[in-house]
This record gives structure tokens, sequence and C-alpha cells, in this order.
């Protein structure tokens, strides 16, 4: 019976054991096993250097006048850390109070030469560029001719203070 008794002792311990081992609940923590953190992109256009355009400019018939604008994604050291799609319009109406000088012929140039948009008189020139993703800053030049192309039958009817035609140029950059 001792025999029995010590045999029923031994597998209540062992049973015990292992009951209390694969029950017993375990707990670990590691603290900053990842830590990270995010900080918005430099999103910069603004208007360049260039800008050579003036107000109330005369011209004649057989003249032309010549504007420079320029828009750069940079400011200072700080460059646009996306690339970037731009999308201008030049808007070319009567001056306030006055009739548009009708012959007029505007034209834009990007700063290889090429013509990226020409009205004739009045209307909306748009045309799209683009700042690739770079680490140094980008600058992007513009040309605006105003032409009047000589009409001797009807150069005389837009003579004098009753007849003007302004420009306005503005432009959106979109983050690619």
């Amino acid at each position: 019976m001792k025999k029995v008794l010590t045999i029923v002792a031994l597998v209540l311990i062992l049973t015990s054991s292992v009951i209390a081992g694969t029950l017993a609940m375990y707990t670990t923590t590691i603290d900053n096993i990842a830590e990270g953190s995010v900080v918005a992109k430099e999103f910069i256009l603004v208007k360049g250097g260039t800008d050579t355009f003036t107000k109330n400019v005369k011209i004649a018939p057989s003249e032309t006048v010549n504007w420079q604008f320029s828009v750069k994604n940079y400011d200072g050291s700080v460059i646009s850390e996306t690339g970037m799609d731009l999308n201008f319009a030049v808007d070319v109406m009567a001056e306030n109070g006055k009739s548009v000088i009708a012959p007029l012929v505007v034209t834009v140039k990007n700063s290889n030469g090429d013509i990226v948009g020409t009205v004739n008189s009045s209307g909306k020139i748009v045309f799209n560029d683009e700042f690739a993703l770079s680490a140094s800053g980008q600058e992007k030049t513009y040309t605006v001719s105003v032409n009047w192309p000589s009409d001797n039958n009807l150069d005389i009817s837009y003579a004098g203070a009753d007849y003007g035609t302004a420009v306005k140029v503005s432009v959106t950059g979109t983050q690619k």
C-alpha cells in the first residue's frame, strides 16, 4: 500500500507540475522596438528673379515689346522636395476703362525659344511645364512678346488714350 501511495503521490506531483507549467502565464515587454515619425516635404513655388513687366508702355504699329518673367522651386537654400507640374495662364485683355488694341499679337516663349502659345487681340494663353525632382533649385524663364504688326489701313483706328491692352500672368504648381 505504501508503494501505491508513493506512486499516486508521484503521479500527482508530476501531473500538477506539468499542469502548472503549461497553464502558467509568461509576460515579456520589449520597450521601443521600433519608432518613427514623418515630416512634411518642402513644396516651394515662388516668383523668380526675372520680371521685366512694366505698366503703361507705349507701343505703335510695327513695334514689339518683350517682357520676361520666371518662376523657381527654391527659396534661398530651401529647395522643393517634390516634382511639380506647372500650369500657366497669360490673360490678354482690355486695360481698365479702355478698349483692346485689336491688331496686337501676344506670344509666349519658353527659355529654349519655343513658342508655347499665341493670342490675337485678347484671350488667354494656357500652357504647361514642370520642375523635375532635383536636389538643386531650378528656375524657368519665359518671354512674352507683344507685337503690333502694321496695317496702314487700320492702324489709325487704334491710336490714342482710349486703347490699351493688359497682360497678366498667373501660375499654379501641383505636386507630381
